[in-house]
């Protein structure tokens, strides 16, 4: 996984980070938020600037048909947004979305170069106001209700270090089974993952991206043990749903 760096370049209202990729080049991010101070459900503009030793890089390749995903998720893990920013066709990557709570916010930034490796870029944002922090807790059940559908979550294992075997059953809510699910972004279901501090992310797709349902599997692996959230978002009948679990992953015996 690229790594950001330590080292930060904090401007008035623009944050420069550098991240290493695979190549010999150093890519660097310039985040920029507008308003400087962002308050609770206010529009607020989020841009992001690629650099490829000092200039811009043009070309970006798409992944399941974006040419970049942003995930912003709040610190408690209870606000959880996928958003697909607009490319001025210069570098710079512009998308509009607001917080819904006061409270501390991490954006994640996925992204693709052509000629380079697939690059994760990450950014803190703090909203102002009196924050009021959910505690994570681990399902009981990994069953859930979203509107008409029924999702089920199974692991063939749960263990630290070990490939794992994610399996999501969409049913409706007489139990009868979705075997028509719809292509989301070009695949049969997006499922990101992030460990309690947020240290780790995980984003997986399907083994068989043209999987209809009730079934949805993914192959993926926790590399740190404890709390981890998962979000599977699949589409059906023209909707979006978008599921949340939070799991407990062991230290291999």
């Amino acid at each position: 996984m690229n790594q950001e760096s330590n080292h930060s370049t904090h401007g008035h209202e623009s944050h420069v980070h550098t991240v290493l990729s695979n190549s010999v080049e150093e890519i660097q991010t310039e985040w920029n938020v507008s308003p400087a101070t962002v308050k609770p459900k206010q529009d607020t503009e989020i841009s992001l600037s690629i650099k490829s030793n000092g200039k811009n890089m043009i070309s970006f390749s798409a992944v399941h048909e974006k040419q970049m995903h942003i995930l912003v998720i709040s610190h408690d893990l209870s606000i959880f947004q996928h958003l697909h920013p607009n490319y001025d066709g210069e570098g710079k990557f512009i998308v509009k979305t607001t917080f819904p709570k006061a409270g501390k916010y991490k954006i994640f930034a996925e992204f693709l170069p052509d000629g380079s490796a697939q690059q994760l870029a990450k950014y803190d944002v703090k909203v102002e106001g009196e924050e009021q922090d959910e505690t994570v807790n681990s399902d009981k059940e990994l069953k859930k209700h979203v509107d008409q559908l029924m999702f089920e979550l199974k692991f063939d294992d749960l263990t630290v270090k070990q490939p794992v075997l994610m399996t999501f059953t969409v049913t409706d809510s007489k139990g009868s089974k979705i075997t028509d699910l719809e292509p989301y972004l070009g695949t049969a279901g997006h499922v990101v993952i992030v460990s309690e501090k947020m240290d780790e992310f995980l984003h997986v797709h399907p083994k068989d991206e043209a999987a209809k349902g009730p079934d949805v599997e993914y192959m993926t692996t926790f590399p740190i043990s404890g709390k981890y959230k998962i979000w599977g978002q699949f589409k059906y009948l023209g909707k979006l749903y978008t599921v949340p679990f939070v799991i407990n992953v062991q230290v291999s015996k």
